[in-house]
């Protein structure tokens, strides 16, 4: 058989089997999404169940935020993209921005 011919069912039998893993990289969607524009949380308050995932996006011309609620979870300062959290236990979590402390929000987890 001509060496062709291997390296060919090769490349398609690796085609074959990376398929079904493409499929599997789907981006999860966040259940909550919180805009962080005009030195503000939008909406302040979220409610989520547990198991659920919240979604903070830093859209503020560049302007630094750091979204914090202390021991539970920390954003890191940042003036541009995401930052996602999966809640899982119930609670009332508050949360704030380090840079802007009159910035406030709470997630409500059930």
């Amino acid at each position: 058989m001509p060496r062709h011919n291997r390296i060919g069912r090769w490349a398609i039998t690796a085609g074959i089997a990376a398929a079904p893993l493409t499929g599997c990289a789907v981006a999860d969607t966040p259940d909550a999404v919180i805009e962080i524009s005009n030195v503000q949380f939008s909406p302040m308050d979220a409610t989520v169940e547990v198991g659920d995932t919240v979604e903070w996006r830093f859209d503020d011309g560049g302007l630094l935020h750091h979204v914090e609620s202390p021991g539970e979870f920390d954003s890191g300062i940042t003036g541009e993209g995401t930052y996602s959290y999966t809640f899982d236990r119930p609670g009332t979590y508050t949360y704030t921005c380090s840079i802007h402390p009159y910035m406030t929000g709470t997630v409500t987890v059930r």
